[in-house]
C-alpha cells in the first residue's frame, strides 16, 4: 500500500492506521523471535512533515492487546500542527493574515507588477493584491555595473578594464581563431554583427551550420555554449545577428548584461564608451579588455568621407582598392578621441554604451559594424540599436 496525498497509511502488524501531514510506509511486520522471561512488544514512530510538529505525545506507539497505545496519550492518534511560525497573540476587533514578501538575489529584480508580499487566505492560496495568484519572476538586472567606468578618463590605444566595467562584453572566435565581440543584453541572448557570425564562412552557410562552429566567452574568459544563431532577414542593410546560448549565464558582478534603451541616446557630440579585444596600436589582438571613450559624429560629413575614400584592407596597404561600410537610416557614426585612438579590426560586435544619469543605467545605443577604421578613418560605424529593437524583441520571443 503506498502513500496517498495529504493522508498517509500505516499497516503494521495487520493494524491500519492513518494521521494527516505524516509520514509512513505500508509493510507487513515478521514476527520477532523469542526469547526466555520476556515479551515482545511492537512499536510504530509517527513523524510529520518538514515545517510540521507533533502536537502531543512523542510519536512512538507499542501495540499491546490488539490496541496501538502512547504513553503519554493513550489510543489517541496524534496530529501535526504547522511548526513554520508561532501563533501570534490575538487582538480586539482584529484577525490575523500570514503573509510572505518573495525577493531576489543580488544582481536580480521583481519582473512582475506585484511587490512580492502575498498573503494566505481561507481557500488556503497565496496571493498578491496585485496580481493574484500569479508568482513573481526575479529578472537579471542591466546596466548597473558594480564598478562603473570613470568617466573622466580618457581600442588603438585605449585604457585597460581593470575594474570589471563593462560586464556585458563578450568574446566571440571563429572556426580560424579570429576574434570578435559580442553583447551580453539578457541572461541567454548576446548581439553581434553578422559579419563576425560569418567569419570563417562561406556567404551561402546557413544559420544552423554556424552555431557549433562559434567559441564564446564571457566574464573573466568564461566559455558558454550556443545554442542557435538568427540572422537579421535583411542583414545586408542591416549588419546584425543574436547569439542564444544553451544556459542562462548566472549574473554577478563579471557578468551583467546592458540595458536596451527605451529612447534615443544618439546625438552629435555625445560620448558614449567601447570596450573590445581588437587589433591595438601594433596591429596585434590584445590580451586583456580595453575600452575608449568615443563622440558620435555628424552623419552627414561621414557619410561624405566615405563616399569620397575608401579604407584599405590592410593598415599598410596604399591602394585605393579597399572596403566600405553600411550606411543608411540604420546606423549612426562615431568619431575618433581626443587622442585620435579608435576601435579597430576584432571590436565590432560590442556595444557604444552611454550612461543615463537620470536613473543612473548603462544603455547600448549602437553595436559596432565597421571596425576597420583604426584610426586611418575618421569615423567608426554602428547599427542604431532603437531600429532593431522590434526585431530583438520579437525573435527573443519567438525562440
Amino acid at each position: 500500500m503506498s502513500a496517498l496525498p495529504a493522508v498517509v497509511t500505516l499497516l503494521l502488524c495487520g493494524q491500519l492506521l492513518a494521521v494527516e501531514t505524516s509520514e509512513a510506509t505500508a509493510d507487513s511486520c515478521p514476527k520477532a523471535p523469542e526469547i526466555a522471561n520476556s515479551h515482545v512488544e511492537y512499536s510504530v514512530r509517527y513523524q510529520c512533515d518538514k515545517y510540521y510538529k507533533l502536537r502531543a505525545g512523542d510519536g512512538v506507539y507499542t501495540f499491546n492487546n490488539k490496541q496501538w497505545i502512547n504513553k503519554d496519550i493513550g489510543q489517541q492518534l496524534p496530529e501535526c500542527e504547522d511548526a513554520s511560525c508561532p501563533e501570534p497573540p490575538k487582538i480586539e476587533n482584529g484577525y490575523v493574515e500570514h503573509s510572505v514578501r518573495f525577493q531576489c538575489k543580488t544582481y536580480y529584480k521583481l519582473r512582475s507588477a506585484g511587490d512580492g508580499v502575498y498573503t494566505f487566505n481561507s481557500k488556503k492560496q497565496w496571493i498578491n493584491k496585485d496580481v493574484g495568484q500569479q508568482l513573481p519572476e526575479c529578472e537579471a538586472v542591466c546596466g548597473k555595473p558594480k564598478h562603473p567606468v570613470d568617466q573622466v578618463q580618457r581600442i588603438i590605444g585605449g585604457s585597460l578594464d581593470a575594474k570589471g566595467s563593462f560586464p556585458w562584453q563578450a568574446k566571440m572566435v571563429s572556426p580560424h581563431n579570429l576574434i570578435s565581440g559580442a553583447t551580453l543584453i539578457n541572461e541567454r541572448w548576446l548581439l553581434t554583427t553578422a559579419k563576425n557570425l560569418y567569419l570563417g564562412h562561406t556567404s551561402d552557410k546557413k544559420a544552423k551550420d554556424i552555431a557549433p562552429t562559434l567559441r564564446l566567452y564571457v566574464g573573466k574568459n568564461q566559455p558558454v555554449e550556443v545554442e542557435k544563431v538568427v540572422l537579421h532577414p535583411d542583414r545586408s542593410k542591416v549588419d546584425i545577428g543574436l547569439i542564444k546560448l544553451r544556459q542562462k549565464v548566472p549574473v554577478n558582478e563579471k557578468v551583467m548584461p546592458i540595458c536596451l534603451p527605451s529612447k534615443d541616446y544618439v546625438a552629435v557630440g555625445r560620448v558614449g564608451y567601447v570596450s573590445g579585444w581588437g587589433r591595438n596600436a601594433n596591429f596585434n589582438f590584445t590580451e586583456h579588455l580595453k575600452y575608449i571613450m568615443l563622440p558620435v559624429a555628424d552623419q552627414d560629413k561621414c557619410v561624405e568621407h566615405y563616399e569620397n575614400s575608401t579604407v584599405p584592407e590592410n593598415k599598410k596597404d596604399k591602394s585605393p582598392v579597399g572596403v566600405q561600410p553600411i550606411l543608411n537610416k540604420n546606423t549612426f557614426c562615431v568619431g575618433l578621441s581626443k587622442y585620435q585612438e579608435d576601435t579597430c579590426y576584432g571590436d565590432a560586435g560590442s556595444a557604444f554604451v552611454v550612461h543615463d544619469q537620470e536613473d543612473d543605467t548603462w544603455y547600448a545605443a549602437g553595436i559596432l559594424s565597421f571596425d576597420k577604421s583604426c584610426a586611418v578613418a575618421e569615423y567608426g560605424v554602428y547599427v542604431k540599436v532603437t531600429s532593431i529593437l522590434d526585431w530583438v524583441r520579437k525573435t527573443i520571443a519567438d525562440n
